[in-house]
C-alpha cells in the first residue's frame, strides 16, 4: 500500500497488469455479481435527469427493471447500487451489441454526443473499487476471475492497471493525482 494526500492506494494498481479484451469477454462484468454497479450518493440525481437521453438504447427489460425498481436501489449491504433486470445480474442500463457484446446504454448516448454523463463512475473505474475509509479513500484492484483476458492483454502489451484507467482516475481525482501515480510507478 501507499498513501497519496487522503488516497491510500493499493500498489497492485502499479504493478499488476489489466486492458480489456471485450471481444474475448464479451463484457461480461455488466451481467456478473449478485448486486448492481456502486452508485455516489450525487449519481442517482444524474440518472434521473438523463435518463431521457439514453432511455431509447435501453433494453425492454432494462427499461422495465427501471419502470419497476427506479434508476437505483439499495442492495442487500445497504448499498446504492444500479438497479438489475429481473432476477439476473444484468444491469438495467446494459444492452447487446449485434455481435453479443454487453454494453452500456448511458455510454452510448453519450459517445453519441447526447448526455455529458459517460456512465457511473464505480464503472468507469472499474476493477479498481474506490471505498471511503474515514477522510481517506481505499483504491483497490478487484480481481475477478471473469477478467482473466484483461490480466493477460495488459501483461502483453505492458499496461498497468492504472494506466489503462488514466481517464476514469482523472475524471474522479484529478490530474494531479494521476502525476502522482506515475511517479509512484517508477519508484516501486
Amino acid at each position: 500500500m501507499l498513501q497519496i494526500d487522503d488516497k491510500i492506494i493499493s500498489t497492485a494498481l502499479l504493478t499488476s497488469h489489466f486492458c480489456c479484451d471485450l471481444d474475448v469477454c464479451a463484457g461480461v462484468c455488466c451481467v456478473y455479481g449478485d448486486s448492481g454497479a456502486p452508485l455516489e450518493k450525487g449519481e442517482k440525481k444524474v440518472l434521473q435527469q438523463e435518463l431521457p437521453k439514453f432511455y431509447d438504447y435501453l433494453t425492454p427489460k432494462g427499461r422495465e427493471a427501471i419502470a419497476n425498481q427506479g434508476v437505483a436501489v439499495y442492495d442487500g449491504d445497504g448499498e446504492l447500487v444500479t438497479p438489475l433486470v429481473s432476477d439476473k445480474a444484468e444491469c438495467a442500463y446494459s444492452y447487446f451489441s449485434e455481435a453479443g457484446i454487453c454494453l452500456c446504454a448511458i455510454e452510448k448516448a453519450f459517445f453519441e454526443h447526447k448526455t455529458a454523463y459517460r456512465k457511473p463512475i464505480s464503472c468507469h473505474l472499474y476493477p479498481i473499487r474506490v471505498r471511503q475509509v474515514g477522510n481517506n479513500f481505499a483504491l483497490n484492484y478487484d480481481r475477478q476471475s471473469i477478467c482473466s483476458c484483461a490480466r493477460s492483454k495488459g501483461k502483453e502489451d505492458n499496461i498497468p492497471v492504472f494506466r489503462f484507467l488514466k481517464e476514469p482516475i482523472i475524471r474522479k481525482f484529478g490530474e494531479g493525482f494521476y502525476e502522482q501515480l506515475e511517479v509512484a510507478c517508477k519508484l516501486i
